[in-house]
């Protein structure tokens, strides 16, 4: 996955830059071009979008478990997070969160972040600082209450809760708390069992 910034100008209006990002994917979508969209900063990112097959698998059994043990849970994937008063809006591998939640969004560009109960990311094996440090720095300033690093490349999981700014500078109050792929691992009120989780593998040649 590959990102590219575009920069609007001083002093675009988030509702500005909002259409914006919706007449970026629509031209691009045309185009037969698979995109996510970020704002931060008032400028746009374009993330170009290649997953692989092991991403999929993982957000698809992530989705799958939560379902299966919470038939009111709304699950989405490749959605849009944010947090209009901070100008912030982030794209999620998997949301999670409550029908009651659900029912109480009236933005159809994005969901606010405070009332998602987990976002999940399944790391990237070309861009991993977009989980580990640009969304690990975005998500506790936007109020998302737990955010769950899926990382393919070494077998964990890394679970962050407890939004705060008592520092000064807004983060994740609790410690990380870690697991390795065959652990049974908390994802907000949901429980996930991570064993057939598949890692990523070196590219073989082909003759």
């Amino acid at each position: 996955m590959s990102a590219q910034p575009i920069e609007p100008g001083p002093d675009v209006s988030y509702s500005r830059l909002r259409d914006m990002a919706d007449d970026i994917i629509g031209a691009l979508d045309r185009r037969g071009d698979r995109v996510r969209v970020d704002i931060a900063n008032q400028e746009i990112t374009v993330h170009m979008m290649s997953p692989s097959n092991p991403h999929g698998e993982i957000v698809f059994e992530v989705g799958f478990q939560i379902r299966t043990q919470d038939r009111d849970a709304v699950l989405l994937v490749e959605n849009r997070v944010h947090h209009p008063g901070l100008g912030l809006c982030r794209s999620a591998d998997l949301l999670a969160m409550s029908r009651e939640a659900r029912e109480r969004q009236d933005d159809d560009f994005a969901f606010f972040a405070p009332d998602v109960s987990v976002a999940v990311e399944v790391v990237s094996s070309s861009n991993p600082g977009n989980d580990y440090i640009t969304k690990l720095r975005d998500y506790p300033r936007m109020g998302v209450p737990e955010y769950v690093i899926i990382d393919p490349r070494n077998g964990t999981v890394t679970v962050h809760s407890g939004p705060d700014t008592a520092s000064g500078e807004p983060r994740y109050a609790d410690a990380p708390r870690h697991y390795k792929f065959g652990d049974a691992v908390p994802m907000g009120p949901w429980t996930v069992d991570t064993s057939a989780f598949p890692r990523y593998r070196a590219p073989r040649s082909r003759a």
